[in-house]
């Protein structure tokens, strides 16, 4: 998220935390977290430092750009669709608030994967259903794990058909 921040234009470590938080529904990012995730883009040679702002009686902030370097890197990473990545509700859920810069192929590839891994847990609960009949409390988790992964599959089609138009 920290490169998708500054593939929108320079910004300093508070502006890309701030950016960073508001993505996430105001979860905060400790700044323990922040600046060495900068130095490793940094290092990698995916942002680069471009200038140090100051305001009178305060300490110079650095100024963060990504390189073209670090746009690849964004780019790969979210056409990333590794399985194991796409398990993870919040990595889908990233790469689908950032499906605009890829493209529909890409996209559509990352939502067939999601739906495989959705298929198989909805699969799974649903074998699990039987042993769970005589346990009232079990059953109403069971099912309505079973009706959010329902739910999920149902926005994966509408995901595809858009995936799909814009790919025409």
């Amino acid at each position: 998220m920290m490169l998708r921040v500054l593939a929108d234009g320079p910004r300093h470590g508070y502006e890309i935390k701030k950016q960073v938080e508001r993505i996430l529904g105001g979860r905060t990012i400790n700044n323990n977290v922040l600046y060495p995730a900068l130095r490793r883009f940094e290092e990698q040679g995916a942002i680069e430092r471009v200038a140090a702002e100051a305001d009178p009686g305060r300490p110079p902030r650095n100024v963060y750009r990504l390189t073209d370097s670090g746009h690849d890197q964004l780019q790969a990473m979210i056409r990333d669709a590794d399985p194991t990545l796409l398990a993870d509700d919040n990595e889908f859920q990233t790469r689908v608030a950032f499906f605009a810069d890829v493209d529909p192929a890409d996209r559509l590839k990352i939502i067939a994967v999601r739906r495989t891994i959705i298929d198989a847990t909805i699969a799974h609960l649903t074998s699990l259903r039987p042993d769970a009949v005589g346990s009232g409390w079990g059953l109403r988790v069971l099912d309505f794990s079973l009706d959010r992964f329902r739910h999920e599959r149902a926005w994966l089609d509408t995901l595809q058909a858009a995936a799909t138009a814009e790919g025409a």
